[in-house]
């Protein structure tokens, strides 16, 4: 037996060096952008997508909430960002809290109706997309009006 924890030691050892050395954290920030649509969805899309090009919902709440299930490692809120001015948010996940398993995405604010939908969240390099409908007689706040010329 002593002989076995000789070569378990400088395994662990070598496992643990190459987590601190290369950053075997889990991933911990999300960007992602709210706009309108015909549809009340949020997907996985890559940053390049065109549809970051469209007007953004400010003010707008985004939450990611834990799916009921036997495969889901809890029911509660992992994260929410409040969109700013042109409809961009980022979530934030500490340490180690960030979910591998399904998710519901809420959407909720002013002139919008509420979204949820259930997806994956992004892997490294990709964005959350959060499509939403827009109340009647809501308008999307024209972002380049209070730019400076």
């Amino acid at each position: 037996m002593p002989t076995r924890r000789r070569h378990i030691l400088p395994v662990f050892a070598s496992v643990l060096a190459a987590c601190l050395l290369t950053g075997c954290q889990s991933k911990q920030l999300i960007k992602g952008r709210v706009i309108a649509g015909p549809v009340g969805q949020s997907v996985v899309v890559s940053p390049q997508d065109e549809r970051f090009d469209d007007p953004g919902i400010p003010a707008a709440i985004v939450s990611v909430i834990g799916k009921d299930g036997a495969n889901a490692r809890a029911r509660g809120v992992y994260a929410t960002a409040e969109t700013d001015a042109s409809g961009n948010f980022e979530l934030v996940f500490p340490g180690g809290t960030y979910p591998r398993d399904a998710v519901e995405i809420r959407v909720k604010g002013e002139g919008i109706y509420t979204s949820r939908s259930q997806t994956f969240l992004p892997p490294d390099g990709d964005a959350l997309l959060c499509v939403v409908i827009t109340r009647p007689g809501y308008v999307i706040p024209d972002q380049n009006r209070d730019a400076p010329e």
